[in-house]
């Protein structure tokens, strides 16, 4: 496996989160915690690669401020190779800022990722023969139409896509011929087939229809009820989600979508997409436990270990 990688194109930021007290005041100043953390969809997913032994490179750029010191430290402390990523001179680093309240709903945000669009064709272009070089490549739906066209065109690998959000699925409507692997919502999936996710059986025929439109391995993230697991050649299968405690939810999906990639890495298409969604769900499941977007407890072991313990 030393030879092999996995590169992610997709977003890096640095997460400013307020916490608020008890008593939260609009339009004054409230007493509550204040973190800095690395985060970004593709930063997360390519964090909990790395932490399941998967050697990953992340394509993304950031700024010369110091935003962005913090950010390749991070990313080097976390095993994340910035090799082909840019730090672009002049410009801001991606920054999310969200407040929250003393029961963590969020109150307010504000997110600066126009550095994003220094991701684009030319950008790609100059890091094609390696992108090609890997084993597979994801891509989040934070990069631009024109990028993801430039991808889907020029990529030969198994193209891994989180749509990341109902705004930005659009992007891939037309590419979804070029798509191995896609982990949509019900929303992001109704918007792409046109069939309606009311139910278990509504989100299979949706998965069956995203099948037929050329996406390969289709895993749909239902909440509470779990993830509904879709091959083309293999009839639809709901997993249940593991749940031994929630602290948090954020980060899960990203979780999800590194363990699906994870298990491609590693065990190619061998895996029935039953097992590969068990493993997600462990995995997920970790995740949820901690108040890291990134849980500290993921390892190939516990995610092993947790799957076989609830899938006996």
């Amino acid at each position: 496996m030393e030879e092999k990688y996995i590169v992610v194109i997709g977003g890096l930021n640095l997460d400013i989160a307020g916490l608020s007290g008890q008593n939260y005041h609009e339009r004054d100043s409230n007493i509550g915690d204040i973190s800095l953390n690395v985060g970004g969809v593709g930063q997360n997913i390519a964090q909990n690669l790395t932490r399941l032994e998967a050697p990953t490179y992340l394509i993304t750029v950031y700024g010369d401020d110091s935003f962005g010191e913090i950010l390749e430290k991070e990313c080097q402390r976390n095993d994340i190779n910035l090799d082909y990523a840019e730090k672009i001179n002049g410009e801001h680093s991606s920054t999310y800022l969200y407040v929250a309240d003393s029961d963590g709903d969020m109150l307010t945000a504000i997110n600066d990722m126009k550095i994003v669009e220094h991701i684009n064709p030319a950008f790609l272009e100059k890091r094609l023969d390696f992108i090609n070089g890997a084993e597979l490549c994801v891509i989040d739906g934070n990069i631009s139409q024109e990028s993801i066209d430039y991808i889907a065109e020029n990529v030969n690998r198994p193209l891994f896509v989180d749509p990341v959000s109902i705004a930005k699925v659009e992007r891939f409507t037309h590419v979804l011929d070029k798509i191995d692997t896609m982990k949509p919502n019900h929303l992001e999936i109704e918007f792409l087939t046109g069939v309606k996710v009311t139910d278990v059986e509504s989100a299979k025929d949706a998965a069956k229809a995203l099948n037929k439109l050329g996406v390969k391995n289709v895993f749909i993230s239902l909440g509470a009820k779990g993830i509904l697991c879709s091959r083309h050649d293999e009839e639809p299968q709901l997993i249940s989600p593991i749940v031994e405690k929630i602290v948090s939810t954020n980060g899960a999906g990203d979780c999800t979508m590194a363990t699906i990639t994870w298990s491609r890495f590693y065990f190619g298409e061998s895996l029935p997409v039953k097992e590969v969604g068990q493993l997600s769900q462990a995995a997920a499941s970790l995740t949820l436990e901690s108040n890291l977007a990134v849980s500290d407890r993921l390892s190939i072991r516990n995610v092993v270990k947790r799957s076989l313990r609830y899938n006996k």
